[in-house]
């Protein structure tokens, strides 16, 4: 196999796993302030509302950020991005430099990173009415009851968020433990809140799970044949906030669980 060969395998490879993770790539350029690719992080909240701006977790407005990459792999900083419109939609208003995002009606826009000849994979703004109830779906008051087999238990905490009485997709909720605060770690060997996929989670996105339910969010008590736990009460709590981290009307809500091993 001939040099040239060789490495056009090489950088088809490299493109391969770039992509893999997300990233774009460009062409084969050098130099520490070449780009190479670029990667487009997901905003922090799946969401935005009508008349609002981005946020971040914590309750900060933010805004659209994304990394460039050299030949090395190493971050290049200071490196010149612009943000566009991947869409015809015009439910939001982009800042192509800063990235500031506002939305004027509801629906979905995906939004592009670019620099240089670089284009990211677009990630989708979800724009939402603003919610205005939060409630329980499963009972706040139960009993789980595990009587030690080969699988897994997983006892469902849903809840449900709505404007009015249309359900809210796309919302971000949040999960733990009250009691006993220290199962809120992943490497817990006693009871987890997990997803459907039994994966330590304590976030769950309205309307995406596998059930799909309308406005609904879903994070399960798992208990396993070596799970070390003695019967008690446990008390999880889900919350849901505007994006300046006002609670919803009904937040937070409290599961108390009766777990009784057999």
């Amino acid at each position: 196999m001939s040099g040239l060969a060789g490495r056009r395998r090489w950088w088809a490879t490299v493109a391969l796993l770039l992509a893999a993770v997300g990233i774009s790539c460009g062409e084969g350029k050098t130099g520490p302030d070449e780009p190479l690719s670029i990667q487009f992080l997901p905003p922090q909240l799946p969401s935005m509302l009508v008349g609002g701006e981005l946020h971040d977790t914590l309750g900060n407005i933010d805004s659209l950020h994304a990394i460039l990459f050299n030949s090395a792999g190493d971050t290049i900083q200071g490196g010149v991005v612009r943000f566009a419109h991947a869409d015809t939609t015009h439910i939001v208003t982009i800042d192509s430099i800063t990235g500031h995002v506002s939305a004027s009606d509801t629906g979905a826009a995906r939004v592009v990173a670019q620099a240089a000849s670089l284009q990211s994979p677009p990630e989708t703004l979800f724009v939402l009415p603003t919610p205005t109830l939060f409630t329980n779906v499963t009972a706040l008051d139960d009993t789980l009851t595990f009587t030690p087999v080969r699988t897994d238990t997983l006892f469902p905490l849903s809840v449900s968020l709505a404007s009015g009485s249309d359900p809210v997709n796309h919302y971000r909720i949040e999960y733990s433990f009250v009691f006993p605060a220290a199962l809120n770690t992943a490497d817990s060997t006693q009871i987890l809140l997990t997803d459907e996929n039994r994966k330590f989670s304590l976030v769950d996105t309205t309307g995406t799970g596998t059930s799909a339910v309308g406005g609904s969010a879903t994070r399960y008590l798992r208990i396993t044949p070596f799970t070390h736990f003695t019967s008690d009460t446990v008390i999880v709590e889900a919350r849901a906030f505007l994006p300046d981290h006002t609670p919803v009307s009904g937040s937070p809500l409290r599961f108390k669980v009766l777990v009784q091993i057999q």
